[in-house]
Order: structure tokens, then sequence, then C-alpha cells
């Protein structure tokens, strides 16, 4: 952090940036879990396919020794992948209950950094900002209250509903981020328009730093658009349950979400 930045920091906020700073290599941890979290999530699906598979071919060769298929979801939702999975996600639980201090960090660079910034862009960035911080203060409330950290009479007033108290919390948490991840869509759109208007229309030329973005924003589509059918179905917009969505979709696009940066991770390890 520049000098100029610290001094124009107090006491807490200091506190909070060298906090943050000593969380960050959790934010490296968070991405190997997701990665290896819904890739368990996807050998489970693959894993109640290759059961049902095995059944039919016994029926075929034994007909007395063969088991019965289950049915659905529900015989992917009971596979020890799938088991494990929850394991690993109750870890990336535990870890977003620092998740504050990330969102806290970006909201005050902006309203130090703002009028340097595309008015539109600040606004997406702010909302964006605003939208996560609500998903992770109500999925720590609801994580902690269903760990029993904290009482179920707190706020559960304001989430009544079918499904209970911390289910109807969940839900709203993920409504929220299900539109912060919208908002990536808004930003990315609004960098492709600045691009094309500087150089197409205003001809001006463009630098070696800016075509590296322009390469890294095709990039950046990948994750918004890998964690839109999780977040849709999380949101519960249209029930519990999402037509046409199993665990194996959600395997594979939360795998694809973080595969990238998992990528890079174990690739710099190859100097350790």
């Amino acid at each position: 952090m520049p000098v100029q930045s610290k001094v124009a920091l107090n006491a807490p906020d200091r506190l909070l940036f060298r906090l943050n700073e000593l969380m960050k290599p959790t934010k490296d941890l968070g991405s190997v879990l997701t990665t290896f979290n819904y890739g368990l999530y996807l050998l489970a699906y693959f894993d109640s396919k290759a059961y049902n598979l095995k059944s039919k071919a016994l029926s075929f060769v034994r007909p007395e020794t063969a088991f019965t298929a289950l049915p659905g979801a529900a015989e992917a939702e009971s596979s020890p992948f799938a088991r494990l999975g929850s394991v690993v996600a109750n870890a990336r639980l535990t870890l977003r209950l620092f998740g504050l201090l990330p969102i806290y960090v970006r909201v005050r660079k902006l309203i130090r950094e703002g009028k340097s910034m595309d008015p539109v862009l600040y606004i997406i960035s702010f909302i964006q900002c605003s939208l996560f911080a609500t998903f992770q203060l109500l999925e720590n409330i609801a994580f902690l209250t269903e760990k029993g950290v904290l009482m179920r009479c707190g706020l559960g007033w304001l989430f009544n509903g079918t499904g209970g108290r911390v289910a109807n919390m969940y839900r709203v948490a993920h409504r929220a981020w299900f539109l912060g991840i919208i908002c990536d869509f808004a930003r990315l759109m609004r960098e492709a328009q600045i691009f094309f208007t500087k150089n197409h229309l205003e001809k001006g030329e463009i630098t070696r730093e800016e075509a590296e973005k322009a390469v890294q924003w095709y990039y950046d589509w990948i994750r918004p658009l890998a964690w839109l059918p999780i977040g849709w179905h999380l949101s519960g917009w249209m029930g519990d349950k999402t037509p046409g969505f199993n665990l194996g979709i959600q395997g594979a696009a939360g795998v694809l979400a973080d595969l990238r940066r998992t990528a890079m991770l174990w690739h710099a390890t190859q100097e350790a």
C-alpha cells in the first residue's frame, strides 16, 4: 500500500487493512477448496449413474443378483463423494466468516479512488459490494445460528416462511449473491463499451496493458457464467427445486468457476 494511503487511513481502518492482508492466503485456499468441493459433487453424480448402470448390467447377466436402482437425485446426495463434499462446503463456510474484511477494504478503496473511475463502473462496483456484503453478513448469521453459536430468535422474525428461519436466511443471502453476480455482467459490458469507444470511435492508441486487459476480459466472463445456474438454484426463485438442475450441473459449473484460478495457483507451485 502506498505511503500516502497509509497516512490517510485512521487507526481502525489500518487495523482492518492489516487483518485483511493477514487473511489473504485463505482466498487462495478458498479457490482450491471450491474446485475440490464441486469436483466431489461431480464425482457423486457420476457415481450414482455408475451405480444404476451396474444394476442394469447385472440384471442382464444374473437377474437374481441385480440390486434396485435408486431414483432421481437421491442416490447422488447419498454418495460418499457428496458427503465429503458437504464437509468441504462447511470448511468453505468457516473460511467465509472472515469474508466481510476484503469487502470492507474494497469499499474503502472505491471511496478513495472513486473520482478517477468511470462513473458507471463506480456505481456498479458500489452496488455489487453492497450486495456481497449483505450476502456475507446473512450467510455468517445463518451459519453461526445453524451451529448453535447465535440464538435462533435474533433476526428470525425477518425470515419466517416455509423451510425454517435459517433456511430462509440462507435463501435471502443467496439472492443477494446472485444479484451481485449479475453486476459482473453489467461491469463487463460497460468495460467493453469503454474499450470500443476508445478503439473505434476516438481512435485512441491502445496500450499493451489495455490489450492484455482486453484478453482478460474474455476470461472474466467464465466465472459469472459458471456461477449463474448455481446462484439461481440456491436463490430459490422457483422454489426449492429448479427444473433440470442436478448435482452434475452444480458440480460442473462450480469446477468451471474457479478452475482457472486453481490451475494458476498450482502452476505457481512449480518453483516450490
